[in-house]
C-alpha cells in the first residue's frame, strides 16, 4: 500500500534556484540509492515528500522525473551479470529473489514521489503519449535492463521444468512457477508473459503431444489412448490453474485437445480390434461413455463416431426385418426391433449423453457442476432416429405387424400384457411407431383389430385400450384418434340400448346382443351377405330392426355379419359343447341340422357367404380346438373329405379347399374344454389382402388430401404451388409423407370440382373459390 503523508502546504511565491534545486535532487538520489540497499528504515519520508512537493511546484518536475529515471537504472547495471552467474539449479530462484527486492524498492520510492505522479506525471500525459509512473517506471527499466536480456535461459529452464514433470521424471517446483508466471504478467502480460513464456510453452506443447500421440496411438488400444487424453487434459489445466495466467488454461488445453484429439478422430474410433465398431458389438457402454466424454471436448470431433453409429444400428435393424425367417414370425420380428430400439434409447443415456444444465464444451460434460438428470445427445438422437427410420420402413407390413402385437398384447390369452408391466409396453410401442411414415396404414389395421376385440369381447382390460388411445392422442394429436374414440362410444351407446332392449315387449326366439357402430368409425362397414337356415335368426333380427327404428326414425341399420359372433350348442355327445363361433360359421354350422354332409359349393350356395370369408370361416372349423396330445386328432368340428380321402391332423397344409371339398360333423369330438372357441384368430394378411387395404388407404388418403388443401387455401385465399404444396406436406407428415404427384394430382381434381382456380397471370398461383 502507498505511504499516504499530508501534504504540507509551502510558500510558493518564493523562487527556488537552481543551486538549491541541485541539493534537494542529490537529498532525493542518495534516498533512492538508501532504497536499494535497504537502507531505508532510518529515511524521513515526510522530509523527502516536501522535497519532491517543492521540486515539483517550482517547475523541475521534469528534471526530477529524470533525475529518478537515471538513479533506478544505475542500480539495475551489473544485476543481469550476477543472475547469468547462478547455475540452472539456482537461476530461476535467485532472478525471483532479484525481481522481489527490485519490485519492493519500486513500490518505496513510488511512495516517496507520490505527489510527482499525481501532479507532473498525470499532468504531463496525454492521450496519445503516456508517460511511465515512477514505478513503471522502475518495472519497465528492469525488464529492459534484466528480464528481456535473459529470455532464452528463463524459457529453456521453465520449459524444461515442465517437460520433466510431464515425463515423470521430476515433481514441477509449482511456487516457483507461479511466481514466475505472476512475476512476468506483472511486468507485462503482453509483452513479456506471452512472448518470453507462454508463446514458447506453448509451442513446445504442440510438439511435445504430438510426439505422444503418435507414439503412444500406435502401441496402444482405442480405450487406452482415450485414457491416456483424460490424464493429460487432467494435468495440464491442474498445472495451468495452478501455476499459469488464467487465459493460458484454456490455451493448453486446445493443444492437448488438437494434437491429441482432433488429429486422432477418425483413427481411434476405426482403431482395429478396439474402436466402436468392436465397443458396439461387444455392448461395451463405459467405454463407448469414454469416446463421448474424450471426442466432444473438439466441436465436430464426434462426426466419425456418429456415421458408425448410425450405420451399425442401421445394419442391425435391417437384419431383422429383412430377414425372411422373422417375416414369417412377424411378432417376433415386431418385438426384436422394439427391443432394439429400447436398448439404443437406453444406450444414448447411459453413454451419449450430457448432463442436464452442465455447462460444456463442444458437447462435454462439465466438470464443475454436476447433475443427476442426464439429456441424450441430439446429434447421436438424430442417427439412432434416421436409422430407424430406415429399418422400420425397409418393411412396408411393419405398421400391420405392429398393429398385431398390440392385439395380442391386449386381448385376453397367454400373451396377454400384466398391468403393471402396459404402461412401458405402450411407451415401448410409441417410441417404434414415431419412426412409421405411413401412420394412416397402421390406423387402418389398428381399427380392424380393435373391432375385433371389442366385438367379440376380446379386450383383456378397457382400461388398457382406453390408455394406449391416450398415449396416441399425446403424440400424435386428437385427429389421430377421433375414429378409435368412436368406436369406444359406441360400445357405451350399445351397452345403454340393450338395457332399453331388455324391456322391450316383444321378445325374440333368440337371445341377441346387438352393438350399434356408426358408420365410418368401424372397419369393413360394408353390406356383407349371409344368408340363414334357421328363421328364428331372421325373425329375431327383424324384431330388433322394429325396436331400434322404432326410437330412431330416419335411421337405416344395415347387419354386419362378418363383425358378428354367436354361441352355438352341440348335441348328441356324452357331454354337451358350447362353441363360441363367428356369425358365419354359425350359418354354416346350422346347416348341419338339416344335411349330413355338404360340400364347399353347396355351403356357399346356401349362405352367400362370399369366397374368401368362407373359406376363412371354415377352415378353422376343420382344425383341431384342442391342443392336447390325445385330443388333437378328435377335437375338430368338421371333417373335410377330399375325393374318398379323409384329411389328416395337416388337413389346412395338405388339402386345398375347392367347391368339391366334402364336410361332415366330427361324430367322435371330444375336447378338455366344455366351452370351444373356434372363432378364425386375427393372423397376418395375405398378400391379395394387404394390397387391397393398401388400395384402400389409398382412396382415402385422396379425401384426406383434398381436405387439407381445401383448409389451407380457404384461411390463405391465394398461394403459389410450391408453398401450398410444402404447406400441406408439412400438416400430413404426422399421419403419411405424401408425394408431391399426389398433391398435384388432388390440386388438378379440386380445380376440376370448383373449389380452386389458377390465376389468369401466373398458372403456378391458385384462388380459394368460396
Amino acid at each position: 500500500m502507498p505511504l499516504v503523508i499530508p501534504k504540507k502546504l509551502l510558500d510558493s511565491t518564493k523562487p527556488l534556484s537552481q543551486n538549491d534545486a541541485n541539493k534537494i535532487m542529490e537529498q532525493i538520489t542518495q534516498a533512492i540509492d538508501d532504497v536499494y540497499e535497504e537502507k531505508a528504515t532510518t529515511m524521513d519520508y515526510k522530509k523527502l515528500y516536501d522535497q519532491a512537493y517543492q521540486l515539483v511546484t517550482k517547475n523541475y518536475g521534469e528534471k526530477l522525473y529524470d533525475k529518478v529515471r537515471s538513479t533506478i537504472a544505475k542500480h539495475t547495471q551489473g544485476v543481469c551479470q550476477d543472475i547469468t552467474r547462478q547455475t540452472d539449479s539456482t537461476f530461476l530462484s535467485y532472478l525471483l529473489t532479484v525481481w522481489k527486492k527490485y519490485r519492493k524498492a519500486a513500490c518505496t520510492i513510488r511512495d516517496l514521489l507520490l505527489f510527482l505522479d499525481e501532479q507532473w506525471v498525470e499532468r504531463q500525459s496525454t492521450h496519445d503519449h503516456k508517460i511511465k509512473t515512477v514505478f513503471e517506471q522502475g518495472i519497465f527499466i528492469f525488464r529492459e535492463d534484466v528480464l528481456i536480456k535473459l529470455t532464452d535461459r528463463v524459457q529453456r529452464l521453465m520449459l524444461l521444468m515442465i517437460q520433466k514433470e510431464r515425463d515423470g521424471t521430476e515433481v514441477a517446483d509449482k511456487f516457483l512457477l507461479r511466481n514466475l508466471t505472476q512475476m512476468m504478467v506483472e511486468i507485462d502480460k503482453e509483452k513479456v508473459y506471452i512472448p518470453v513464456f507462454e508463446t514458447k510453452f506453448l509451442d513446445e506443447s504442440h510438439n511435445y503431444y504430438k510426439v505422444e500421440a503418435q507414439k503412444f496411438f500406435d502401441n496402444s488400444t482405442a480405450v487406452d489412448y482415450l485414457k491416456r487424453i483424460q490424464q493429460r487434459l487432467k494435468e495440464e489445466t491442474e498445472r495451468a490453474e495452478r501455476c499459469l495466467d488464467v487465459d493460458t488454461k484454456a490455451k493448453i488445453e486446445n493443444v492437448v485437445k488438437q494434437e491429441m484429439i482432433e488429429k486422432y478422430k477418425e483413427l481411434v474410433v476405426k482403431k482395429e480390434g478396439s474402436g466402436v465398431l468392436v465397443m458396439l458389438k461387444d455392448k461395451k457402454e463405459q467405454e463407448l461413455r469414454l469416446i463421448y466424454d474424450v471426442l466432444s471436448l473438439v466441436e465436430g470431433a464426434l462426426e466419425p463416431t456418429i456415421d458408425i453409429f448410425r450405420e451399425y444400428v442401421s445394419e442391425q435393424g435391417m437384419a431383422i426385418v429383412k430377414d425372411e425367417e422373422k417375416d414369417k414370425d412377424y411378432l417376433t420380428l415386431v418385438t426384436d426391433v422394439i427391443a432394439l430400439r429400447v436398448y439404443y434409447d437406453e444406450l444414448l443415456l447411459r453413454s451419449f449423453s450430457t448432463r442436464q444444465g452442465a455447462a460444456t464444451v463442444g458437447g462435454g460434460v462439465s466438470k464443475t457442476k454436476k447433475t443427476n438428470t442426464f439429456i441424450r445427445d441430439k446429434d447421436f438422437s438424430k442417427a439412432t432416429k434416421d436409422a430407424f427410420d430406415k429399418v422400420v420402413n425397409a418393411n412396408e407390413r411393419f405398421p400391420e405387424y405392429l398393429s398385431l402385437l398390440l392385439d395380442k398384447k391386449l386381448k385376453k390369452g397367454k400373451q396377454q400384457v400384466e398391468e403393471e408391466q402396459l404402461d412401458q409396453f405402450f411407451d415401448n410401442v410409441i417410441m417404434v411407431f414415431r419412426h412409421v411414415k405411413d401412420k394412416d396404414v397402421f390406423e387402418k389395421y389398428y381399427k380392424e383389430h380393435l373391432a375385433v376385440r371389442l366385438l367379440e369381447e376380446r379386450s383383456a382390460s378397457d382400461d388398457a385400450e382406453k390408455s394406449f388411445l391416450t398415449k396416441l392422442k399425446a403424440e400424435f394429436g386428437v385427429q389421430f384418434t377421433t375414429r378409435l374414440e368412436g368406436m369406444f362410444k359406441d360400445m357405451k351407446l350399445s351397452k345403454d340400448l340393450m338395457n332399453q332392449w331388455g324391456e322391450y315387449t316383444e321378445k325374440t326366439p333368440i337371445d341377441m346382443n346387438v352393438q350399434v357402430l356408426t358408420h365410418g368409425y368401424w372397419p369393413n362397414t360394408t353390406t356383407s351377405k349371409c344368408e340363414f337356415p334357421e328363421q328364428d335368426i331372421i325373425k329375431s333380427a327383424e324384431i330388433f330392426a322394429k325396436f331400434y327404428l322404432g326410437q330412431h326414425n330416419g335411421r337405416k341399420l344395415t347387419w354386419q355379419y362378418n363383425l358378428g359372433n354367436a354361441n352355438l350348442s352341440m348335441n348328441g355327445f356324452a357331454q354337451k359343447f358350447e362353441l363360441a363361433v363367428s356369425t358365419y360359421q354359425m350359418a354354416i354350422l346350422l346347416l348341419f341340422n338339416e344335411h349330413e354332409k355338404l360340400s364347399f359349393g353347396e355351403i356357399e350356395e346356401y349362405t352367400k357367404i362370399p369366397s374368401f370369408d368362407l373359406r376363412k370361416n371354415i377352415a378353422q372349423l376343420v382344425k383341431p380346438v384342442d391342443d392336447g396330445e390325445q385330443y388333437k386328432k378328435f377335437s375338430k368340428i368338421l371333417i373335410a373329405k377330399s375325393g374318398n380321402e379323409e384329411s389328416g391332423d395337416n388337413a389346412a397344409k395338405k388339402t386345398t379347399l375347392d367347391k368339391t371339398t366334402v364336410f361332415v360333423p366330427n361324430a367322435n369330438f371330444k375336447s378338455r374344454k366344455l366351452k370351444v372357441n373356434a372363432m378364425p384368430p386375427i393372423s397376418k394378411q395375405t398378400d391379395d389382402g394387404a394390397q387391397k387395404i393398401n388400395a384402400q388407404v389409398e382412396e382415402e388418403r385422396k379425401m384426406v388430401v383434398d381436405a387439407v388443401i381445401v383448409r389451407i387455401m380457404k384461411a390463405r385465399k391465394v398461394l403459389n404451388h410450391r408453398e401450398l404444396v410444402l404447406e400441406t406436406t408439412k400438416q400430413l407428415q404426422q399421419r403419411f409423407m405424401p408425394a408431391p404427384n399426389l398433391i398435384k394430382k388432388r390440386i388438378e381434381n379440386l380445380i376440376e370440382r370448383e373449389y380452386l382456380e389458377r390465376d389468369e397471370n401466373d398458372r403456378q398461383t391458385y384462388k380459394y373459390l368460396a
